[in-house]
């Protein structure tokens, strides 16, 4: 039986690329390594593999939807969550959330609704 052997890259769909494109740009430091046509393109987050494809409808997605996410790792959650808020971001929520061990993750919008974690460190 063949199996899985790793996560290739997060996609991320979206209704207007080029706004979508500059906010992984600047909150994430979305790197494009291909373009694919006028509303598409793959990139990188640091080692991590990114497909930005826009042209998509809207969907009504909450946090407690079913849904795939995609968390993005930080050194810090407050710093970042902080960082975020200079935008006016749509935040899941007021403030970064304590799971123990010294991590803290939230949940946030991008411009086209897509839930996003971010988890990190204090």
């Amino acid at each position: 039986m063949e199996k899985v052997v790793g996560i290739s890259s997060a996609t991320v769909y979206v209704d207007d690329y080029q706004q979508a494109l500059a906010f992984y740009q600047k909150h994430f430091g979305f790197e494009i390594k291909h373009r694919m046509g006028e509303s598409a393109s793959w990139g990188k987050i640091g080692e991590a593999a990114l497909y930005i494809e826009g042209g998509n409808k809207p969907a009504d997605i909450t946090e407690k939807t079913v849904r795939a996410s995609v968390v993005f790792s930080v050194k810090s959650a407050k710093k970042f969550f902080n960082q975020l808020k200079v935008d006016d971001i749509n935040f899941i929520h007021s403030e970064p959330q304590n799971m123990g061990g010294g991590n803290f993750f939230f949940f946030f919008r991008d411009p086209a609704g897509n839930i996003l974690e971010i988890l990190g460190g204090e």
